[in-house]
């Protein structure tokens, strides 16, 4: 019954609740997954000017991200937290997390120490508009557990019908035992001094000890 009780909570749980043991025990797998969170996006970049992209990132992760400049130009792209996108708005020094005045189809990585909005610019030095194709996607640690793992609501719970079917024919068998017992002695002889009953053929009464004969 316990079994049953166990394999029915993991099923309602999900098998993750086992990630922690499968894990010590090697029967689960990790890898990265990238989960977009700026999908492929066109921006359309002024002349003379700049636009620029804002997203609430997550300390302690990884992001990844890449831009194309349409047609092989060249854009200035930056990467700044919100307190240094003030002050390079203003025109005053910043520090920039990624610095690259001349990108064409580049790639970056971004792993902030902090949680908050990063600002992701795109600046056209140029007299004319272009283009830009921008990306971002977070890396996520998935694990993957073992199919023996994964099925263990489901083994669990079988186990369970198993012995419980097995204590209840065990149990039968052990009623059926006794009623036999039960039918042995009323079915053997009655002695005839203290009329108690005796099963087998046995000479003399096992209860008062006295001969049959």
């Amino acid at each position: 019954m316990i079994l049953i009780l166990v394999g029915i909570f993991v099923l309602e749980q999900g098998a993750q609740v086992f990630a922690p043991v499968a894990e010590i025990a090697g029967l689960s797998t990790e890898y990265a997954k990238e989960v977009a969170v700026i999908p492929p996006t066109l921006y359309n970049v002024p002349a003379a000017n700049y636009t620029f992209a804002s997203e609430s990132v997550e300390g302690g992760r990884q992001y990844e991200g890449s831009l194309i400049v349409a047609g092989g130009r060249e854009v200035g792209f930056y990467v700044m937290d919100a307190g240094n996108f003030t002050l390079w708005r203003a025109g005053q020094p910043a520090s920039l997390t990624v610095d690259n005045p001349n990108a064409i189809s580049y790639n970056f990585t971004l792993s902030p120490t902090s949680s908050g909005s990063y600002y992701f610019i795109f600046e056209n030095q140029e007299s004319s508009p272009l283009v830009v194709v921008f990306s971002l996607s977070s890396l996520q640690d998935v694990t993957v557990l073992n199919p023996f793992v994964g099925y263990a609501g489901y083994e669990l719970l079988l186990l369970g019908i198993v012995f419980s079917l097995i204590g209840i024919g065990g149990g039968g068998g052990k009623r059926a035992e006794a009623k036999r017992a039960v039918r042995t002695v009323e079915s053997g002889w009655k002695c005839k001094f203290c009329d108690a009953r005796n099963p087998g053929n046995e000479q003399f009464c096992g209860k008062c000890g006295r001969a049959q004969s």
